[in-house]
């Protein structure tokens, strides 16, 4: 009996780890090396600069944004084009955040630097049309006196109208002053404020973070604060009395709790659900080597408890110069994973079991050894899981596309607020949370996210909304309490979609890579010649349906081969447009085809290189 006893509990260890490891070794991340894309071939100089994800042309495909560096335009099926000289005179910056400041529908740069000679801290407004205008004039201008380390854009009042604080490393690089709050005016300028309790010290900041983290509809600040000396110190959170009006500008030091009182060597804070209970849990990284990460569990209003490595794992007892710290579902599986860049050694991946504990991953691609700065995640190849681009050196840098092949579903929102109307929120949607529940594994699972335009080192992560669902087969409901005050709830939504949620609006499925042109409605099948054409690397295919249809638009060659299938969707009766990027396919002549409905046309196109 003893021996039978052991010989289950030995197999059930066995299959139990078979599992635990299969599921851990299926999170795959391959690099990018394909000297065609520029991102691959950029050559990065210098440390702590940021990176970011984010539509800045609106047609759903995530373009890159490196500090420094330009914009690389996101063309699609995993193309980039280098956008040069997109946003003007940048400088040696480091920090960047996004937001569409002037609600005019497309996003916005700041862009901070610690040199006051060079004056390279500055706003550039989107024009729309692939270039930037940097703002000169007014007091958000004033790059001199306007010098940091980190900046972040949030609505401060909700009043629609984002905010942009920067933080001062003080006796870094020259920088010797208060942080900078700018409240905006709503008519495209700035007025700076002094008069509150987040401009009134000067000390080592580093990286700043709006977030609503006790979720009563304000977003409060979060700033890490590291004087890398092995010491410590305490880091500078603020709390929003937006709703009580109690305090100037609304912001109070906390200065009670574990999250106020602990020592630390801060770096990047985030305010995430680990353990999809609801609320939200905060996660800091540490420079200090002595001084390890931090991860403050919220067992209550207000009330946070510091998990040691018996609670959570190794992730805040392994020891290194940590700087970032990115948050997302990377393998679908229904809980957030964390991936933590490093100044002096290797970065590191950890994966949730589901309950808030995390197993360290050392033999995937992400995992580079050497210094790492600011990371960013998004689905660039719109596949349904989460990418990475990582700044660093020349050695360390790169674009690493998730390849998980695991069948765990997921879904991606992309929320629009409405703008400046009483009530309603910000266009890039900043501060609003979504709530997500599902069944998966046989159990009703809640998730939770927060949109916020600083979640990394110097970095954010696309503004899009991203949950894994494994093996749910419909997201039962889905509650949004968007950064106003509005709260919408939906049910039954389909998983592994893309969707656009506007502000007071229905759920609406977006088709990447294809967009719709015109307002009337046509009334036959018609398929257009492209243009140009002849064309080197890419060019428009527009086409249009008089009623909704299964729509298959693909590129061969003249043997008949598939080169391309541009779009596989069910489409609403309209015209639609899209691109064809020719940049891996020789010259020479190809065919499009069109089939939807019992309509089927064919036409050529001509590539020259």
């Amino acid at each position: 009996m003893r021996y039978f006893f052991n010989s289950f509990c030995l197999s059930l260890v066995l299959i139990l780890n078979f599992i635990f490891t299969g599921s851990l070794t299926s999170q795959f991340f391959v690099k990018v090396t394909d000297a065609s894309n520029p991102i691959v071939n950029e050559p990065l100089a210098g440390n702590y600069f940021g990176t970011s994800w984010v539509d800045v042309d609106n047609d759903e495909l995530l373009d890159l944004y490196i500090s420094r560096k330009d914009i690389f335009r996101n063309l699609g099926n995993g193309n980039f084009i280098k956008i040069t000289n997109s946003i003007q005179a940048q400088g040696v910056v480091i920090g960047n955040s996004w937001s569409d400041y002037d609600n005019d529908g497309d996003i916005d740069l700041f862009v901070v630097s610690t040199n006051q000679l060079t004056s390279n801290s500055h706003l550039y407004r989107n024009d729309g049309n692939g270039t930037f205008t940097k703002i000169v004039t007014g007091e958000i201008a004033d790059s001199v006196n306007n010098t940091g380390w980190g900046c972040v854009w949030g609505d401060i009042n909700n009043d629609t109208y984002t905010d942009l604080l920067i933080v001062a490393a003080s006796g870094f690089g020259g920088v010797n002053h208060q942080n900078r709050l700018f409240y905006n005016n709503g008519n495209g300028t700035f007025t700076r404020i002094d008069t509150t309790d987040v401009t009134d010290s000067i000390d080592a900041f580093t990286i700043p973070m709006f977030s609503d983290y006790d979720q009563d509809g304000d977003i409060d600040i979060f700033i890490g604060t590291g004087p890398a000396n092995n010491i410590g110190s305490l880091d500078y959170l603020y709390r929003n009395y937006l709703k009580e009006q109690t305090v100037p500008y609304y912001f109070g030091r906390i200065d009670t709790g574990i999250i106020a009182t602990d020592i630390v060597d801060g770096q990047n804070w985030n305010w995430i659900d680990i353990d999809n209970d609801g609320d939200l849990d905060g996660f800091l990284t540490n420079y200090s080597t002595n001084i390890r990460n931090r991860l403050y569990r919220c067992e209550g209003p207000h009330y946070y408890v510091r998990m040691t490595a018996a609670d959570v794992g190794t992730i805040v007892s392994d020891a290194g110069a940590w700087l970032g710290n990115n948050w997302g579902d990377f393998d679908n599986d229904g809980d957030l994973d964390c991936f933590i860049t490093n100044d002096a050694g290797a970065s590191r991946y950890y994966s949730n079991n589901g309950l808030g504990f995390f197993t360290r991953i050392d033999t995937l691609a992400v995992v580079a050894s050497g210094q790492t700065y600011g990371t960013t995640f998004g689905d660039y190849d719109s596949d349904g899981d989460l990418d990475l681009y990582m700044a660093g050196t020349n050695l360390t840098k790169g674009l690493f596309r998730n390849e998980t092949n695991n069948n765990n579903k997921w879904v991606n929102i992309r929320c629009i607020g409405a703008g400046p109307t009483a009530g309603m929120t910000n266009k890039s949607a900043l501060g609003t949370i979504i709530k997500m529940k599902a069944v998966i594994g046989g159990v009703p699972k809640w998730q939770t996210r927060e949109i916020n335009a600083q979640n990394s080192f110097n970095s954010m992560n696309m503004l899009n909304v991203h949950f894994g669902l494994h093996n749910a087969s419909v997201i039962d409901s889905m509650i949004v309490k968007w950064g106003g005050g509005l709260t919408q709830v939906f049910t039954n939504v389909t998983p592994n979609k893309f969707y656009r949620l506007n502000e007071g609006q229905g759920l609406s499925e977006i088709v990447i890579g294809i967009s719709q042109v015109g307002t009337q409605l046509p009334n036959i099948y018609k398929l257009e010649q492209n243009y140009p054409n002849p064309f080197n690397p890419v060019t428009k295919i527009r086409f249009s349906i008089p009623k909704s249809s299964n729509v298959m638009l693909s590129v061969y060659d003249v043997t008949g081969r598939l080169v391309s299938e541009l779009v596989n969707n069910e489409l609403a009766a309209g015209e639609y447009e899209t691109d064809f990027n020719a940049s891996n396919i020789t010259s020479g002549v190809y065919f499009y085809t069109l089939r939807a409905g019992s309509f089927t046309g064919t036409k050529k196109l001509v590539v020259i290189k």
